[in-house]
């Protein structure tokens, strides 16, 4: 394919064709690969690299060069958790064949570190079957991420929950209520307001355990990549926050988007002098029951916590390939 190369200002501009392309690939962590996304680490965690956009009739590839070691590899715009795939499109068998072409012709790196790769998958396959024997390649540890089902509808997400679970789950709800406890859909469709949101969000995570303890995302490089997520994800439609309050008061939130058919949990977390309320239990049950009323396909819980296996139906995982030049 004839490929073209543009820069971080020509993707932000065209991220609704970036993101279709991103759709349309298969066996890939979408949420995680998509603009807001990619755009937002890149921005916020990665450090001075060199950006390598591609774009051609077979798709994208999001892409930037940086010294790492005794070398400089080509890596995903996100690589601090590996989940971003960097290549975008319909046809694994022609991307892949592109990528490697525009790879070859490119002479700054040593190597090239393509994450968020289904193992075995098409996009992978077409990949190993494109590379140049000379170059080496070799795979790097998996990535797992919890994911529900959330397709028929609320009542089918509980029935595949324990018995133990849905009890324990009414118990926290009427707990919660019973605390005047009562929950916000906070709508927001312009940046002005997604940082209003942002706000919200991390006044309730200073009080939290984890802004106590100086692990939340209230502070340092993490509030950077949520807020600069969160001015891209709400003037899309695609930011999904829910509130709880009491008496007037913001005591909690669980924090996502929508992308693709599937909710991408973000953060949630309650005041700490609330604890005893199991608040986190009960704004994910009732997020969950928004986003079935919205016809969301599927739940990705992120990176794979022993916690969030009974909220889960199961795994799906991606690796890395690493390739190195000869």
């Amino acid at each position: 394919m004839p490929v073209i190369e543009v820069g971080l200002d020509e993707l932000r501009a065209a991220a609704g064709a970036f993101d279709d392309a991103i759709a349309a690939t298969p066996t890939i962590d979408h949420f995680c690969s998509s603009s807001a996304w990619v755009l937002s680490a890149h921005e916020a965690l990665m450090g001075p690299r060199t950006p390598w956009i591609l774009r051609g009739d077979a798709g994208w590839v999001a892409m930037a060069v940086a010294p790492r070691g005794d070398g400089r590899f080509a890596e995903p715009l996100e690589l601090s958790w590996g989940l971003a795939c960097p290549l975008a499109g319909a046809d694994p068998v022609a991307l892949g064949e592109a990528f490697v072409a525009a790879a070859a012709a490119r002479g700054d790196w040593d190597g090239l570190l393509l994450a968020g790769l289904a193992p075995g998958g098409a996009l992978e396959r077409a990949l190993l079957r494109a590379l140049p024997p000379s170059w080496r390649r070799g795979h790097g540890a998996e990535t797992v991420r919890n994911q529900a089902s959330l397709e028929d509808g609320l009542d089918g997400y509980l029935a595949r929950r324990s018995r133990n679970f849905r009890k324990a789950l009414r118990a926290d709800e009427r707990t919660a209520a019973g605390a005047g406890i009562t929950f916000e859909d906070v709508v927001a469709r312009d940046v002005d307001a997604a940082d209003a949101a942002m706000a919200r969000v991390l006044a309730i995570e200073a009080r939290s355990w984890k802004g106590r303890a100086g692990v939340g995302v209230d502070a340092g490089p993490m509030r950077a990549f949520y807020a600069h997520m969160v001015r891209l994800l709400a003037p899309a439609g695609r930011m999904r926050l829910l509130m709880a309050r009491r008496a007037d008061r913001d005591v909690g939130f669980v924090l996502g988007g929508v992308f693709a058919g599937t909710y991408r949990g973000l953060q949630f977390s309650h005041d700490a002098a609330l604890r005893h309320l199991a608040l986190g239990n009960v704004l994910q049950r009732q997020q969950i029951e928004r986003l079935c009323a919205e016809g969301v396909a599927r739940y990705d819980l992120g990176t794979a916590m022993e916690y969030k296996e009974r909220w889960a139906d199961g795994p799906f995982a991606t690796r890395l390939l690493v390739v190195l030049r000869s």
